[in-house]
């Protein structure tokens, strides 16, 4: 694929999208004789749209190593994506390019903050490379606090209640739960983008935040990090590091067992964690002492 041909076609696409605006969009396809086509088609109609609804963009999740281009000049220049923090920065609009055919390529104006959560985390699962990407829950608090919580399984949401009764406890202030998508590099790095906007058929709107602390904090991978509010470039987001300990082992109270126990309608049901098997302080006698 000639570079020169794919800007060209990233570039046309550019300059039709005052046609894209209303009701149509933008297809360019460059045919076996490398020569770029571009043609307006009208969108597919959504029934029953309610303007004050969100409205959020279908996503392929099979759509992968995308080619990124910055088209926000005359020439469009390939842009090596590395981070979250590139993907949703708002002053880098971003061209990606992906094979539609074993010959065609396809180019589309990102439009990231139009997806859901979960179609986010597959694109960018998909496109970034040597970055995990996961969701996090966080409780909010009302004095602005945050308390995180990432989501790896069914018991997240416990989990998570579990973290925020020890990191504040006796704490009855708090107002909602959020979620928020992290990266976690290689080295350990943790990046958290703040999605600020709710996708409507007339465009992004802002979110009424609620006060939010400059730091928080996220219980991961069996770890508490706390996250910086941090600028990069034109990107705005929570970052920090996982900095290992010496501790490998989990601590357990005298005996052995821990349990989880939960509360409804005045009566009490717990459950043993971990089974006999990490009962180490039996494994040591200690109850024979």
């Amino acid at each position: 694929m000639n570079f020169t041909f794919l800007c060209l076609v990233i570039f046309q696409c550019v300059l039709l999208d005052v046609y894209a605006r209303y009701n149509k969009d933008v297809l360019c396809v460059i045919n076996e004789d490398y020569f770029p086509i571009c043609k307006t088609i009208a969108r597919a109609s959504r029934r029953n749209i309610i303007n004050n609804l969100p409205i959020y963009e279908p996503y392929l999740p099979n759509i992968k190593n995308a080619k990124f281009y910055n088209c926000t000049s005359i020439e469009c220049t390939q842009v090596k994506i590395y981070s979250i923090t590139q993907i949703t920065s708002s002053s880098t609009p971003l061209q990606y390019c992906y094979l539609e055919t074993l010959e065609n390529y396809k180019c589309e104006s990102l439009k990231y903050y139009n997806y859901k959560n979960i179609d986010k985390l597959l694109f960018l699962s998909n496109n970034v490379p040597n970055r995990l990407f996961y969701l996090i829950d966080c409780l909010a608090y009302s004095d602005g606090g945050r308390v995180c919580h990432k989501k790896d399984d069914v018991d997240s949401h416990t989990k998570l209640v579990d973290v925020g009764n020890m990191a504040r406890p006796n704490e009855t202030n708090v107002l909602s739960q959020e979620e928020f998508i992290c990266e976690q590099s290689q080295n350990k790095i943790i990046n958290c983008d703040l999605d600020r906007f709710v996708p409507y058929p007339d465009g992004l709107k802002l979110k009424e935040f609620i006060d939010i602390d400059a730091k928080i904090l996220l219980k991961t991978d069996g770890n508490l990090v706390t996250l910086q509010y941090t600028c990069v470039d034109s990107w705005c987001g929570y970052s920090g590091e996982i900095v290992r300990t010496r501790r490998s082992e989990r601590y357990e109270p005298p005996g052995g067992k821990v349990y989880r126990c939960y509360y409804a309608k005045r009566q009490q049901i717990c459950k043993e964690l971990y089974g006999s098997f990490r009962s180490l302080y039996n494994e040591r006698d200690y109850l024979s002492t």
